[in-house]
């Protein structure tokens, strides 16, 4: 596991930008790591690069969180007996490994089986025949892994290419290509507005509080040229002065 650097300034202190960049569910430390990681790369330097770096952050945030969603909706298509996608040798997995978790749960958790299946472990492995609930959890384990998922293994075959096309269809991937690239050109101004404020603040002059411009000697004692916001030297009278 990657540890953080400590050296790294912590993107969790710039405002609230933690708290409107993660939704409840995500991990804000990853957040974190990635926001440290751009700021570390452009070295903002005032809150206009800053938020520049942020809106970086969150662009490629949402590009994983998109990912998540994808991936996320394709396991819930897998597990749904009903859609084209359905794959039964993960979905008895899934079950195989529920059940111990959560046996109270087993009703619900055969939502995810085929109707034939279902049926099979209600009638074969009824909760009160069996001494302990552990006794019969790995009864229902035992029929799954030994039994069903061989069977259904051999079944799929080489289904999960189908399974992939039945998910995957022209409309999922058109929404999918379009929202990654509405994401991509809010990076791109991101970058853009970042690289134009850092040449920006490189070509203004700098002003001192009196309205004077220091502008660096090139001779060796490094000494400093004053000019006036008219652009005279100090001791120059304007033209027309006296």
């Amino acid at each position: 596991m990657r540890k953080p650097n400590r050296n790294r300034p912590n993107a969790l202190k710039h405002g609230a930008f933690a708290k409107t960049a993660v939704l409840p569910w995500e991990d804000p430390e990853q957040f974190e790591e990635l926001h440290s990681s751009l700021i570390e790369e452009w070295a903002p330097v005032g809150p206009t690069e800053q938020d520049a770096v942020f809106s970086i952050a969150m662009g490629m945030w949402r590009k994983r969180r998109l990912a998540r969603f994808i991936n996320t909706a394709r396991q819930r298509c897998e597990l749904d007996p009903n859609h084209a996608a359905y794959n039964e040798t993960y979905a008895l997995r899934v079950f195989s490994g529920l059940i111990a978790f959560a046996p109270d749960q087993f009703e619900n958790y055969l939502t995810a089986l085929t109707a034939h299946a279902a049926a099979r472990l209600r009638q074969n492995f009824r909760r009160e025949n069996f001494q302990s609930t552990s006794e019969w959890v790995h009864a229902v384990q035992k029929e799954v892994e030994t039994v069903m998922l061989p069977a259904a293994a051999r079944f799929d075959g080489s289904s999960g290419r189908v399974q992939d096309a039945a998910f995957f269809t022209i409309e999922v991937i058109k929404d999918e290509v379009a929202v990654q690239e509405r994401i991509d050109a809010t990076i791109d101004r991101a970058v853009k507005r970042l690289i134009q404020t850092k040449a920006m603040k490189q070509m203004l002059p700098r002003i001192s509080p009196n309205g004077t411009e220091q502008i660096q000697s090139s001779k060796p004692n490094g000494s400093a040229k004053v000019v006036n916001y008219e652009g005279r030297t100090d001791g120059q009278r304007s033209a027309g002065g006296s």
